[in-house]
């Protein structure tokens, strides 16, 4: 993209979440808390040079750096002297303008990626970013933001049990089994394994162990810790009269790799009882989802979710797709936008565990996520939506669509990625639909299903764009060093 075509979405684009824009002559000193800020929560972009859209309008807002270029030196030599833990995730890039006076200019653009610590500034403050404020926290919620990040890890913790009497033990003889661990002292291997601590004959279980081994860690570890299961009939839960239930929720406890083997075991109940289709001359499933895909989304929400939140995983069954929600946002430096291609483990104990089991249900290559997108694909099925914290906050919520794609999304989807924006014309465009109301109702329906939401209202203003999607994907590694970044990540 252009320098020109970038400048006229960031003047399209509101101040929010992951949004920031500032005069240069802005004190350093504040500005260091908006890169801290977007740093705690899902990183995002300053614009520095660039007005304030409630004080003046278009190209009236190019301001430029030249109105205070002492400043915006001053202020990159505080990214690296005022933020501690040094801030790595982040990158800096110039666009060329031509200001308000009429005269050659240029913007300065900060790409502050989602960390996968807690920064704060020298002098002790803490912030996150709350819509479009910049928010100190205290020690308590920078306690839970260092749950949320992986910075402390609930699994490590200890659990107060100090008996095997409570655990599986036909789950935890399998496990040790199919690590040729057999003959070893159950405590020394668990400690061995980072499952317990102690020495001497006095020994606990961490949490990781209660979960992994313990019958119903929901109880030993007086935590919600299942997963919740409802069943719907239609597209939509009814509030009023009768609940459209296809049978009473219920929760799946125990071990987890038992709790993602019974949650499988119901979603293939389902697709065996789903009634056939005909289309044309033959009968089709009416359940469409593909067991693997539903696996995979079910373990990631197992491994990764965030134990320390008081929640069950949350799985929701409907005619035209299945929900699942599970507790705390995206661990570490993790995003929507880079999901299919970063690795980050908030339980990286849970994760080494499940996976030596023989019937392990996650591979651990790295190609899980990516590997489901392409799964649905093959299939011709809608690609699994996953939604930003921006909309969703505190869980991560992935929707996979029981549906085949309408022809034309996959031309849509590669060209809101490169773009981020699309209007019904430009949509008429890529697709060669030449029918205005045709275009509308597919709009419509992608919008129906959640791959798109509509911003503006005004007919000329309209456009549509991915969910939270703030920037063009081309955006997101721009300025930033792509080995630093893959350097500082965790497995």
């Amino acid at each position: 993209m252009e320098d020109k075509d970038i400048v006229k979405i960031f003047l399209d684009t509101r101040e929010w979440q992951t949004f920031e824009c500032k005069r240069a002559a802005i004190k350093p000193a504040d500005l260091i808390e908006t890169v801290v800020s977007l740093a705690n929560s899902d990183g995002g972009y300053i614009v520095v040079g660039l007005e304030d859209p409630a004080k003046a309008e278009e190209d009236k807002r190019l301001l430029g750096i030249s109105e205070n270029a002492d400043n915006v030196s001053d202020f990159l030599k505080l990214i690296d002297k005022e933020i501690e833990p040094p801030l790595v995730l982040w990158g800096k890039f110039e666009l060329n303008i031509i200001n308000v006076k009429g005269e050659q200019d240029k913007l300065l653009v900060l790409n502050v990626k989602k960390s996968n610590g807690v920064h704060s500034l020298r002098r002790g403050d803490t912030f996150v970013r709350r819509g479009r404020q910049n928010v100190k926290i205290g020690s308590s919620e920078i306690m839970r933001l260092k749950y949320e990040k992986g910075d402390i890890k609930f699994e490590s913790e200890k659990s107060g049990v100090r008996s095997l009497t409570d655990i599986d033990h036909d789950l935890f003889l399998q496990y040790k089994n199919d690590t040729s661990s057999a003959g070893l002292d159950d405590w020394q291997f668990l400690k061995d394994n980072g499952l317990a601590f102690g020495d001497n004959g006095k020994y606990e279980l961490t949490k990781a162990g209660v979960l992994l081994f313990g019958k119903n860690p929901s109880v030993t570890l007086s935590n919600k810790c299942g997963i919740k299961i409802t069943h719907y009939y239609g597209t939509k839960p009814t509030y009023t009269g009768k609940p459209n239930f296809v049978t009473r929720p219920f929760s799946i406890e125990g071990p987890l790799i038992k709790q993602i083997e019974q949650t499988i075991e119901y979603f293939r109940k389902i697709v065996k009882s789903s009634p056939p289709k005909l289309t044309g001359a033959t009968f089709t499933p009416t359940f469409l989802i593909p067991e693997w895909a539903f696996q995979e989304a079910i373990t990631n929400a197992v491994i990764h979710r965030n134990y320390f939140v008081q929640d069950d995983i949350q799985v929701r069954f409907f005619d035209d797709r299945v929900d699942i929600e599970s507790p705390g946002t995206y661990p570490g430096h993790i995003t929507v936008e880079n999901i299919r291609a970063e690795r980050f483990a908030r339980n990286p104990l849970i994760l080494r565990t499940l996976n030596r089991f023989q019937a392990a249900p996650n591979l651990d290559i790295g190609e899980g996520v990516d590997r489901m997108f392409k799964v649905m694909e093959e299939r011709n099925l809608y690609e699994p939506l996953y939604f930003p914290p921006t909309i969703r906050a505190n869980t991560v919520l992935l929707i996979l669509l029981n549906i085949h794609k309408i022809e034309y999304w996959d031309v849509v989807s590669k060209y809101l990625d490169e773009n981020y924006r699309i209007t019904n014309k430009k949509a008429r465009e890529v697709t060669g639909i030449l029918d205005i109301l045709k275009m509308s109702r597919f709009l419509h329906g992608w919008l129906e299903k959640g791959l798109l939401e509509k911003v503006g209202t005004a007919k000329k203003d309209c456009y549509y764009r991915k969910p939270g999607q703030e920037a063009p994907k081309s955006l997101f590694s721009r300025g930033v060093d792509n080995k630093i970044i893959k350097g500082n990540l965790s497995n």
